[in-house]
Order: structure tokens, then sequence, then C-alpha cells
């Protein structure tokens, strides 16, 4: 089998990672192919980027613009080509560039006969539109992909297997934790998510915003429990999604209602015995893990992943409050969701979907991969 894979935004957030994490399952699960990148603006972030990729897995270059191209030759990279070289070689485009940016690499993939995933925001319907105003050739499942579910691949990989799609969006990081919830919860008669998400703005480039005091709170629910709603259909979401000043990940506090009788033990199992979800006991051995920075130190410390120690999976801490109301149960949950990883599972499982990778064993073949764990921290791991 052989698929090459290609990437815009590189030096994304989520993509960096993405390429590593696919690089390995490419080779554990014997897919031949080339790691493609589309090079755009020569700034100092993408060069020390692709400088590290290049001593890691080996990346083929080509330049978006060619005027650019002997700048990044004389930074010492090597160019293999130009803007449609890059489609024309790539048989897997993950288009990861900032929102609204997305038009031209999904037309020009598309038009290359390129396998298209989308990451978790950007807008389909939006994208849609643009290209029918283009008059871009359409064929009625080219047009299905662009309205069906979001892809999450340890719910719906098999579906999307066989619909043979050319265009998936993957789920955004928070929208990865609901439905890994959601996924848990399900079997226990789980009927519906209302809470909040603590969004994070508090990186480098929002210094402003991320004063103390700067907290912007969602006017109304949030497109992560409506995204998570197209993947579990008999559930019910209603997300508010917050902006809290802070570099830790997203925090969110979820309440899960059940109709009937269910205990927060009955939860913690569940948890700990699906994917990629990972249970943090509060007390431990006389600690308490009660601070997410404390969490973090704890869970960092004791896993190491390529570049930096990375937190693939949703972590859920086990002080599970339940609350009665008639014939209803409502378990009161604190998760956290790392932005720049979560989703890179699911990413890697659009690259194994795209190629018509089987579904037997696609989970595990990626988990034990990239040791993704699920369980219950840090005894009772398994990948």
């Amino acid at each position: 089998m052989k698929s090459n894979p290609g990437f815009v935004g590189f030096d994304g957030t989520e993509n960096k990672r993405t390429i590593l994490a696919l690089q390995n399952v490419k080779e554990i699960a014997k897919i031949e192919g080339d790691l493609n990148v589309l090079l755009r603006r020569p700034h100092a972030r993408a060069k020390s980027i692709l400088s590290k990729l290049n001593r890691l897995c080996d990346v083929s270059a080509y330049v978006s613009d060619k005027k650019d191209k002997e700048t990044w030759e004389t930074a010492g990279f090597q160019v293999e080509g130009g803007y449609d070289d890059f489609f024309a070689n790539s048989d897997f485009v993950m288009v990861g560039t900032p929102g609204d940016e997305e038009l031209p690499y999904v037309e020009a993939g598309l038009s290359h006969d390129c396998f298209i995933s989308l990451m978790g925001g950007a807008d389909r319907s939006g994208l849609l539109k643009a290209l029918e105003e283009k008059k871009f050739k359409f064929n009625d499942q080219l047009k299905a992909d662009f309205e069906r579910e979001f892809f999450f691949g340890l719910e719906n990989y098999d579906s999307f297997l066989r619909a043979k799609p050319r265009l998936v969006q993957c789920t955004s990081c928070n929208t990865s934790g609901l439905s890994r919830m959601a996924l848990a919860a399900r079997p226990l008669g789980l009927m519906a998510v209302l809470g909040n998400i603590d969004r994070r703005h508090g990186d480098p480039h929002n210094v402003v915003r991320a004063s103390i005091g700067a907290i912007q709170f969602g006017k109304g629910a949030g497109h992560q429990g409506t995204d998570a709603g197209t993947i579990f259909e008999e559930v019910k979401f209603s997300v508010r999604a917050s902006k809290v000043p802070t570099i830790v990940p997203h925090t969110n506090f979820l309440n899960l209602i059940f109709k009937g009788d269910v205990t927060p033990a009955q939860l913690v199992d569940q948890l700990s015995r699906t994917r990629e979800i990972v249970v943090i006991p509060y007390q431990d051995e006389g600690r308490r893990h009660e601070w997410t920075s404390e969490i973090l130190e704890a869970f960092l410390s004791g896993v190491e992943r390529p570049i930096s120690p990375e937190i693939f999976e949703l972590l859920v801490s086990d002080a599970v409050i339940p609350f009665k109301l008639g014939d209803y149960t409502i378990l009161q949950t604190v998760s956290m969701v790392e932005q720049m990883s979560i989703a890179v599972p699911n990413h890697v499982e659009s690259y194994l979907l795209s190629a018509g990778y089987p579904s037997d064993g696609v989970h595990e073949l990626v988990d034990k991969t990239l040791g993704v764990m699920h369980g219950i921290w840090p005894d009772n791991l398994k990948c």
C-alpha cells in the first residue's frame, strides 16, 4: 500500500504533531509514501519546525509561491516543486490553516483528486457555498461529504470506510473530548450533556486578553455540542464555551444526564475502559489532585512523546458528583482537553481511512503506536 500524505499549515498547533504521529503509524501499518509539506511564508517558526521535521522524519517541501523558493533554499532547505506539484504528489491532504483560509487548498486538493481532511474549525457549509459560486464541478457523493456528520473514528470509522468519502471534517479538540465522554457514557443510558467548557485564550500572542480578569463567557451554546450531536444523534447536547485566561488545557464542566439510576463508580468504570480517556484519582496516596497545574505536572512527568510531552488523552477526574432528580440521574464531571494534541489520533485515523485501511484493529494500531492510553492513572493503564 502506498499513500503520500500532504500538510498545509504544517507548522500549526496541531498539524506539526499530526505529521510526526502519522509518520509513526504509517511505518507500523507498512504504508509507503512521502511526507509532503506546503511552504508558505518563510517566517522563523516555519523554518524552525521544518528543520526539526527534517531531523525527525524527512519531509518533501513544496512552495506555494515561486518567489519564496530562493529564500527557502538560501536558508538551507531543499524545495521539490511548486503549488500544483504539492497537490499532484499528495494522495491525502490535511488542511490545518487558520479559519477562513481553507478554500484555495480544498479546491486545489479536490481538483487533483486528493482526499481532504479538514480540522474542526473549518466551515464546510461556507466552503461548499464558495465552491458552488466558483462553478466547481460536484457529483452527489462529493456534495454529501460537505454535509455528513463529523469524523470521529472511535465511533464512525467503519461507516465512513463504507461511504468512501473524498472529504471529511475531523472533530475539534473540545468536540473530541465531548465525543469521548459520550462514547463512554452511552452504554449507561446517556440522554443529554449540559455544561460549560472553559476554553483557554492565554496563548503568547494574546497577552492583553490573558490578563487575570479577562474572562469572556459564552453567549449561547457553542458549536462543540452541535458537532458532537452529528455523531451521537440520540444524545442531546447544550454546552456553553467560555474563554478563560489560562495556558493549561481547556477544562470541561459537564453534566451527564441519564434515565434511571447510574452511580459515579459505573461512569468511572466506563471511562476507564474507553480508548483515549484516562481517569485521574482525586486522592492519590495522601495527595490531592485538585489543581489543574498539579494534574498536568503529575501526568506529564510520566509520559514522553516526540517534540514535547503531549496529552493525547482526555483526562477526567474521578470526583464525580451524583444528583438525583426524580427518575433521572445527573453526574457532574470535570475533564481536561489539550488543545494541541487531543485530536491528533483522530487526524491520523482520517489518513488511514483515506488509504482504505481496514477497520478491524485500527484504533488499537493507532493507540499502541502513539502510546495513547486509557484506564485509571497511574497503575491501571493500557493502550
